[in-house]
């Protein structure tokens, strides 16, 4: 007798998977909790975050949005604004530093120095530089939306049953004058570079687990309930600011992140890890969930994730073939359909204007 007698079939490659198809792998055998139809359920993180909002009505789930489109507007001023791509109109939160900055600022914690670009007359809020199309009329309207904004994330913090977060990279851009992160370089998606302002910053996976726990703490002292789900972006780097290969620049990023989320949901209970990371980008997966660039993850990736995330947090019975999961926005669509859903996420993808083909 040893330790591995009896353990369940998920515990062996052979077994667990190299005997299955791969839409048939138990990815995740237990988790630490459920949601129910009844719990409001936040969402933000990188551009694959962007895939999980369309996904929970679907599965019976609760998507739970603060910061609401003002009725006046079309639906398409309302995708053009980015209104309920996010619970809350932030846009892509690539970094742990962000969304520690973000409920600094929210709550107070730390005074909103938010840095601001004037280009071709118009203004732009650089730490949300897509979600307004052509910039604010004036700094007085931006600092009066970004403060609505902020109203609406503490809101969002203080009323959410459980935030699912996506981990995207641990490279970034910083202000140097205030230590203000950016979601993308300035210059590339709004503003001016400036070498003497604009500093690069490649975060370790101590400061990963210092930033991503100081947020589980904080949170738990002003909405002790709410839950964390976190995963961490199978989408790899567009672009690397360091001496690396962008492909060796995407797992050493994927790796600290990864590194980080395990060390914090092994000290927090009511944290929990969603492996879209694993499920999409495994070599053992073939690359059959990744799109024509290699990079951005297809259609039926995003179907075959969200329905292991039914599976694992919302009731979706386990074992059922593909077929007879909910259908997920933007799965098994027609190529043109789904080139047009591409498209519209990479425009509203910061890191993506790192490439200068995107510009």
């Amino acid at each position: 007798m040893h330790p591995y007698d009896d353990l369940a079939d998920h515990n062996f490659w052979r077994r667990g998977v190299g005997d299955r198809l791969w839409t048939d792998i138990d990815f995740v055998p237990t988790v630490p909790f459920t949601l129910s139809r009844a719990d409001r359920i936040g969402t933000g993180g990188s551009c694959f975050a962007q895939h999980i909002a369309p996904a929970l009505a679907p599965l019976g789930l609760t998507y739970y949005v603060t910061e609401q489109a003002p009725s006046i507007l079309s639906p398409e001023r309302i995708a053009d604004l980015q209104y309920g791509v996010f619970s809350a109109r932030y846009g892509n939160i690539y970094t742990v530093r962000q969304l520690r900055q973000l409920l600094e600022f929210a709550f107070g914690e730390a005074p909103d120095i938010a840095p601001v670009s004037l280009d071709s007359g118009r203004w732009f809020d650089l730490l949300r530089p897509s979600i307004q199309t052509g910039g604010f009329a004036t700094p007085e309207e931006l600092q009066a939306d970004r403060a609505s904004h902020l109203h609406r994330v503490r809101e969002l913090f203080l009323g959410a049953d459980c935030f699912v977060f996506t981990l995207g990279l641990t490279e970034a851009w910083y202000q140097a004058s205030s230590g203000v992160v950016f979601p993308a370089c300035p210059g590339t998606r709004a503003g001016t570079y400036d070498p003497a302002e604009h500093k690069f910053v490649k975060f370790r996976h101590h400061e990963v687990v210092s930033d991503l726990q100081w947020c589980v703490d904080f949170v738990e002292g002003v909405n002790p309930d709410m839950r964390w789900i976190f995963t961490v972006s199978p989408v790899a780097l567009a672009a690397t600011a360091t001496r690396d290969n962008v492909l060796v620049a995407t797992s050493v990023s994927k790796a600290v992140l990864r590194a980080g989320v395990e060390d914090v949901c092994l000290a927090n209970e009511h944290c929990a890890y969603f492996p879209s990371y694993e499920i999409c980008s495994s070599p053992a997966s073939f690359g059959q969930f990744l799109d024509s660039d290699l990079r951005n993850i297809s259609p039926r990736g995003v179907q075959l994730a969200m329905r292991v995330f039914g599976e694992s947090f919302g009731g979706l019975p386990r074992g059922e073939p593909a077929s007879a999961a909910p259908e997920m926005a933007g799965a098994d669509l027609d190529p043109d359909v789904s080139a047009a859903l591409r498209r519209a996420v990479d425009a509203a993808c910061d890191e993506a204007f790192n490439d200068p083909i995107f510009r």
